[in-house]
């Protein structure tokens, strides 16, 4: 059975916007969703694409305020750019001297890229082989959007009976995302993340990729739920969702760091309630063709 949306709006009242939404569910009942989120937002709404060359020239330009800082009685530093990357050379006539400046400038040469990634909301990502790449820093996303997606995690629990367990609200909230128009994720070991779209400019744009829809839905639960145990599990080309809650004998769960967590689907278009999970994430999983982040 696919997500269908039945409707979606959007209007502007003063200094805030009301969303509606109506949808069919896993089992196959209509549900009405409203809410209403503040026009203006601290959390970040825009994602830039990573540009390595706007990248490496902020680590060059780092690194020779890094050399500026040596002593040439010490060491001499040359800093060459390629097209690929930069090249440091560290010359010393005390070889104890050239350790310490080589390791000096390596240093130095990681931290500059690191705060550029992070003053971008980019951070390193690592593949099930081990390769790495750059991708959106999800876990600040969700981190960050605790608090602004608030009002839609209380909309949803408003709809449940009173004292409905946990794995309701994950439900509910599962069919809602799942029936959000689905945006096809680009390559993650070689986009420059221009697909991804943080949560309020998902909702505002009523379309998302799988790490978009992830991000999302783990951003909406942590608002709920903040003690409960979560984890982004990365496939080649796919992104889902692990959660630690009681699961039932036929729901299909995974081990991540020695947790059994319960497996959840947030893409769409097909409508999987909690712990069932597409063939193709199940063989990726069950080959461990995937990696994994724990949300803090």
């Amino acid at each position: 059975m696919f997500a269908e949306q039945v409707s979606f709006k959007k209007a502007k009242e003063n200094q805030k916007t009301m969303f509606s939404y109506q949808w069919i569910d896993s089992f196959s009942q209509t549900q009405n969703l409203t809410f209403d989120l503040a026009n203006k937002q601290n959390a970040k709404q825009v994602h830039k694409r990573y540009v390595p060359e706007l990248a490496q020239q902020y680590v060059f330009i780092e690194l020779h305020k890094a050399a500026r800082l040596i002593d040439p009685r010490e060491a001499r530093i040359e800093i060459q750019r390629s097209t690929q990357d930069i090249n440091v050379k560290v010359s010393s006539r005390s070889p104890k001297l050239l350790t310490k400046w080589q390791g000096s400038m390596a240093k130095s040469q990681e931290r500059a890229f690191d705060k550029y990634l992070h003053d971008h909301y980019y951070t390193r990502f690592y593949s099930h082989l081990g390769q790495e790449a750059v991708k959106a820093d999800h876990l600040r996303y969700i981190n960050e959007n605790k608090a602004p997606l608030l009002p839609i995690a209380q909309a949803i629990y408003e709809k449940l009976p009173p004292n409905s367990e946990s794995r309701i609200y994950v439900n509910l909230l599962l069919s809602w995302v799942q029936s959000i128009p689905y945006n096809e994720l680009e390559d993650r070991m070689s986009s420059n993340g221009a697909g991804f779209l943080p949560p309020l400019a998902l909702i505002r744009e009523n379309i998302g990729d799988c790490d978009s829809k992830s991000v999302l839905t783990a951003g909406l639960i942590r608002s709920l739920l903040p003690e409960i145990k979560l984890v982004m599990v990365y496939l080649p080309q796919h992104a889902l969702l692990g959660i630690s809650l009681p699961h039932r004998s036929n729901e299909q769960t995974f081990n991540f760091g020695g947790s059994d967590y319960l497996l959840m689907e947030p893409t769409g278009p097909a409508l999987m309630p909690l712990g069932t999970v597409a063939a193709s994430s199940e063989r990726a999983i069950n080959s461990r063709l995937f990696s994994y982040e724990q949300v803090p």
